[in-house]
């Protein structure tokens, strides 16, 4: 189950990189297209598709916080995958739904924030009113399919005597969490990022963890770079 909620730290080659890009930073749609490395370089997958960022746009990731409608902007990795149906082609670590699944990131429960659980004890400090955890089959088709994003995550996280699922090195609860690609639902994110079903679909099965996967987001100024950018996330021992 840890290795579903605590991202790679290690400086294994980045072979397949998502990339978004909008035209600054304040803009709410943005262009997400994708790579993977081949013995020939960087080669494009599939199709450009548009997406949708947070209501207020794109923050720097050392700046970006909790409640601010921002999609964070820098490189990440990405760990995991959840949604509603079975694994099927899926090769990233996955998460099938449950009337019992949340993402908590109340600041009130450090231990907790931003770890997916799969129920809630009776003992839980995190409020389950959907502001300061996510009930994630009660955002429909949004998480039909899912990619976490590697921002802000806990590490050496473990499952604690009654059920609930801890992190021995918790997030940092001012600067927010649950940080998805997933479906769009035609609107603004509160600070994700979200694509059209099919695309997502595609998406969520190409994905490897063979393959280190990550992502690159933010206006065109951060993106351009991409592949150096990388470059510096591979050979060191953090996700910026």
């Amino acid at each position: 189950m840890s290795a579903l909620l605590v991202p790679s730290r290690d400086a294994a080659p980045i072979e397949q990189a998502v990339i978004v890009t909008s035209a600054r930073w304040d803009s709410r749609r943005a262009t997400l297209r994708r790579f993977e490395r081949t013995g020939q370089g960087w080669v494009r997958q599939g199709r450009a598709v548009r997406a949708w960022l947070g209501s207020n746009g794109f923050a720097p990731a050392r700046t970006r916080r909790q409640n601010s409608g921002q999609t964070p902007a820098g490189v990440f990795d990405l760990p995991s995958a959840f949604g509603h149906g079975k694994s099927g082609s899926v090769s990233l670590p996955y998460h099938r739904i449950t009337p019992r699944s949340y993402w908590p990131y109340d600041p009130r429960d450090p231990y907790t924030y931003n770890v997916l659980q799969t129920k809630r004890i009776k003992s839980a400090r995190w409020r389950d009113d959907g502001q300061w955890s996510e009930r994630l089959l009660d955002y429909g088709r949004a998480y039909r399919y899912a990619v976490v994003i590697g921002y802000n995550l806990p590490e050496a996280v473990y499952r604690g005597p009654a059920g609930q699922w801890r992190a021995a090195r918790p997030a940092r609860t001012h600067k927010g969490g649950g940080i998805f690609l997933h479906v769009s639902r035609h609107r603004p994110t509160a600070g994700c990022v979200a694509i059209p079903q099919r695309a997502m679909r595609e998406v969520q099965r190409w994905l490897d963890p063979q393959a280190n996967p990550h992502i690159v987001m933010g206006p065109e100024a951060v993106t351009r770079d991409w592949r150096k950018r990388l470059r510096a996330t591979a050979s060191s021992s953090s996700v910026s």
